[in-house]
């Protein structure tokens, strides 16, 4: 299967960005003339963000292929700080961590990270991934959707960096990231999204009405009251936490890249704009290893993580 889907994947993929690359200055006049006819520098933005991205996912595959790399965490450092410094250049996005939050120093001292971030719209996870790689200096596990195989230059890294893609949440999953938890040493942080997807105003109303569906009214509740998280899943974190108990939390929340701090359309790329970070530590003593304990911790540290991300946005 993953011969198969590679064979589909990766050529298909380089054809269309060389395509893109060999086109690229034809691109960037036709989208300067829309541009100049909507008054937007969108059109314009978006087409060279395209182009950007073909180069550097090439160049990253180039990588991959032949396959003589010694240092594949170094190799996802270069590609994230190539990706961050062009979406800077580009679109004038850049990522401001907090005062207070979590220092490196911090960071690297225990035995493992695990890394519990808020989930918001498309692009996120590049911020996340970038403060974690390159800031922080941690070596980087990430827990993603298999669907993401998809994505050729994730699926062939996945042979040389510890990636964990999941199906359906079940014990399988949970398995998985118990293993990848467990192998952990000291400068390793494993990266998990509890809400299980991005937020948008449609999923939560629905996962409001699941859990009020089930009899959970109490969490019903409370997930009505925060309207900038979605719930989060227990399974996964309480997998991980129990496969590294002396890991540390790391709890993580950013204001999103839209004004209201929720959601956007995919297709609408934020212009000059700071997407503002804080990072919480929370020390292995302090966070429960039973999955009972455990979900009243979690929730209550989504509420944190839900208030702070209300008190730093402006909403509509």
């Amino acid at each position: 299967m993953t011969a198969l889907r590679r064979a589909l994947t990766v050529p298909t993929v380089i054809i269309l960005e060389i395509l893109i690359l060999i086109y690229a200055p034809v691109l960037l006049v036709v989208a300067g003339l829309v541009a100049a006819g909507t008054g937007s520098t969108r059109p314009v933005r978006s087409t060279a963000l395209v182009v950007a991205y073909a180069g550097i996912e090439l160049s990253t595959l180039r990588r991959l292929i032949r396959r003589d790399e010694r240092d594949w965490h170094g190799v996802l450092h270069d590609v994230l700080a190539r990706a961050y410094a062009a979406v800077r250049a580009i679109l004038d996005v850049r990522l401001v961590l907090e005062d207070g939050s979590a220092t490196r120093e911090q960071l690297t001292t225990g035995n493992g990270l695990l890394v519990l971030a808020r989930h918001c719209g498309p692009g996120d996870s590049l911020f996340i991934a970038w403060l974690l790689v390159v800031h922080y200096q941690l070596r980087l596990r990430v827990v993603l959707k298999s669907a993401l195989r998809l994505e050729p230059t994730l699926d062939m890294a996945a042979d040389h960096l510890p990636l964990c893609f999941v199906g359906h949440r079940g014990p399988r999953a949970r398995r998985r990231i118990h293993e990848l938890a467990a192998a952990m040493s000291p400068g390793d942080a494993l990266l998990l999204f509890p809400e299980g997807a991005n937020f948008s105003l449609p999923r939560w109303r629905r996962a409001v009405l699941s859990l009020s569906a089930a009899g959970a009214h109490g969490a019903a509740q409370r997930a009505s009251q925060r309207t900038y998280t979605l719930p989060p899943h227990r399974g996964g974190a309480a997998a991980a936490l129990i496969g590294s108990p002396g890991a540390d939390v790391l709890l993580l929340a950013h204001t999103g890249l839209a004004p209201d701090g929720r959601g956007r359309p995919w297709w609408r790329l934020p212009v000059h704009h700071d997407l503002i970070v804080r990072t919480m530590l929370a020390p292995a003593a302090t966070v429960p290893r039973d999955r009972e304990t455990l979900a009243g911790w979690l929730d209550d540290a989504w509420s944190q993580v839900d208030n702070w991300v209300h008190s730093h946005t402006v909403d509509d």
